[in-house]
């Protein structure tokens, strides 16, 4: 729980409207009335969904561990049902009540096998899930330091190294992976700035802002690594 507390504290969502690629196929080819954000933050998936008219007549679900964030998650829409949760139980979600499910950024902090037999529970057969995490390369690395490793976030329990470390698990737990692909991860520089400063994510509404985004630092060995997996029928 404490990572997370620390997490929270010095890690803000920016305010961009920008859906990945890859989510915005899914949520535009496939079916769905009920969704659910796994670790929500504070709330800018759920602002760039809302901004591009995704969220009409949706019922809406979004949990994360820190009531901090749950809070301004809410100020995105007061219809949204958010609530402070954990990925490993996602106690304050039904089961078989979701269709579209998407985690970003979740899996690395959490108990993988446990997060995803969660997402499975709660998950309509048929419901897809599109998941994000960080993938490293063996030469990956970046300034933090954890456990005698260079790591991308000293807050992550793990980074993944081979596919089937994650793939393997959706398989075994009842989960057909529909698609897969990595990006190099690059870091906008402008952020690196505000979280020093401490600026709010709101302030990343500023047109300003968003156009500074753009000048992005690769990082050496690191991927953004997108999962898109569907809960097998039965």
């Amino acid at each position: 729980m404490k990572q997370f507390e620390k997490y929270s504290k010095y890690h803000v969502n920016f305010y961009t409207g920008e859906v990945r690629p890859l989510l915005d196929k899914y949520i535009k080819s496939v079916p769905w009335q009920s969704f659910l954000d796994v670790g929500c933050g504070d709330g800018a998936l759920l602002y760039a969904m809302k901004t591009n008219g995704y969220m009409k007549d949706k019922d809406v679900h979004a949990v994360d561990l820190s009531k901090e964030r749950i809070q301004r998650a809410k100020r995105v829409d007061d219809k949204f049902k958010c609530f402070v949760d954990d990925a490993e139980s996602l106690k304050t979600v039904s089961s078989e009540s979701i269709d579209l499910l998407v985690s970003v950024n979740v899996a690395e902090h959490v108990d993988d096998v446990k997060m995803i037999k969660a997402i499975h529970r709660v998950l309509k057969n048929g419901g897809v899930a599109y998941l994000s995490t960080t993938f490293k390369k063996w030469y990956g690395w970046y300034f933090y330091r954890s456990k005698g490793k260079w790591v991308l976030d000293p807050t992550h329990l793990r980074e993944y190294t081979d596919d089937n470390q994650l793939l393997g698990l959706l398989v075994k737990n009842g989960f057909t992976v529909l698609e897969t692909t990595k990006s190099v991860s690059s870091y906008p520089i402008i952020e690196i700035f505000s979280r020093v400063l401490r600026l709010s994510g709101q302030a990343s509404k500023n047109p300003l802002f968003r156009l500074a985004r753009k000048v992005r630092v690769p990082i050496v060995g690191y991927y953004k690594w997108e999962i898109v997996c569907q809960k097998k029928a039965g």
